[in-house]
């Protein structure tokens, strides 16, 4: 380190040079801590914009595609998933996939693709024939489900305020869904079933341990297999006539320029989702997911035409509300049960060997 000699020294760094060091340092750590501040903060206001985006995005593209241009949702979330694996494999040499390594968390981990078509696809299946909103709403019924199988499977059961806030919601949902003018059995129960294979997902993953890989990782390790689950229900539904069918009105080009784009948008919402979970907090993301299911309900309604009853828009206020009480309770019991295990882990210092 070369020192600066009295000459050269300026009237403004000489009050500097006379303070200790650790005062010119620790003026220097606070603008960089400041600085740091409002770039993290910066990051994560862009970060949520976007997540909101490409949340409303691909809802609102995926039901106006499946309403006339592309009605074959099992074709486009296959195609979905084989364009985001080939995107993965174009970066794998600058962002690193993380290695499955041993049996047991390979079979673990290929349990995935079981939930992505209980789940994924079947949501978009239901985007057939039910209007989004009313699928959205649907959605938000998981936290009943999911509470409903832990009791039973796990035998965990939910506080007072979590079980206030499940009857509410399921007031508001079922209020919703029985007096909306739009109600269409077959959609709903399909979106019914989906929820339930979420619902079996989360407490599968919670039972079994399911190694936690980043959504990029997991994409590369398992869209090929949700693409080969996904033939039978593709051949089954008669998708494949139906697709030579668009083929016939619309030709090629137009199939493949929707298969493209929906693509990319799939590619893009994975993407984000793994910014938006790696530079915040999970309760940050918790709350914007249920914020982020109340802005797809209300820019529905505002893109596709779909009638509203003053019955049905308060069970979608109530349910709106209880669905996001129900997030907000759910992650202050996980903080206080985080700070409870945090207490009873002893600190180094108490610790009788010193082995961290």
């Amino acid at each position: 380190m070369v020192r600066a000699s009295k000459d050269e020294v300026d009237e403004e760094s000489a009050p500097f040079l006379n303070k200790p060091k650790s005062v010119t340092a620790g003026k220097s750590r606070k603008y960089e801590v400041g600085e740091v501040g409002l770039l993290s903060a910066a990051k994560a206001i862009i970060l949520l914009c976007l997540f909101f985006a490409v949340n409303v995005v691909i809802s609102v593209f995926n039901k106006w595609e499946f309403n006339g241009p592309l009605r074959c949702p099992i074709y486009v979330t296959m195609t979905h998933q084989i364009i985001c694996f080939l995107f993965c494999f174009t970066i794998s040499p600058w962002l690193k996939i993380t290695p499955i390594e041993g049996w047991t968390v390979r079979w673990k981990t290929l349990l995935i693709p079981l939930f992505f078509v209980s789940n994924i696809a079947l949501n978009n299946l239901s985007l057939l024939y039910t209007t989004l909103a009313l699928n959205q709403l649907i959605r938000a019924f998981c936290p009943v489900v999911v509470a409903t199988m832990s009791f039973l499977v796990e035998d965990k059961r939910p506080s007072w305020q979590s079980l206030l806030a499940i009857v509410t919601l399921m007031v508001g949902v079922t209020l919703s869904i029985s007096t909306s003018p739009e109600l269409e059995v077959v959609g709903t129960l399909i979106c019914f079933l989906s929820v339930f294979g979420n619902a079996l997902q989360t407490v599968i993953i919670s039972i079994l341990k399911i190694a936690r890989l980043d959504p990029l990782s997991i994409i590369y390790h398992t869209s090929l297999y949700n693409t080969i689950l996904m033939v039978p229900l593709f051949i089954g539904l008669g998708e494949h006539k139906q697709l030579y069918l668009h083929y016939q009105k619309q030709g090629l080009w137009t199939i493949l320029g929707l298969t493209f784009v929906g693509g990319m948008i799939a590619f893009a919402y994975n993407v984000i989702l793994l910014s938006f979970i790696q530079n915040t907090s999970s309760i940050y993301s918790s709350v914007a997911g249920s914020f982020k299911t109340v802005m797809v309900i209300f820019v529905s309604y505002l893109v596709f035409d779909q009638s509203l009853s003053t019955v049905t828009l308060a069970g979608i206020c109530i349910a709106c509300m209880a669905f996001i009480v129900h997030s907000v309770i759910m992650i202050n019991e996980k903080r206080q049960a985080a700070g409870d295990n945090n207490k009873k882990v002893p600190s180094p210092e108490k610790s009788v060997s010193g082995e961290f």
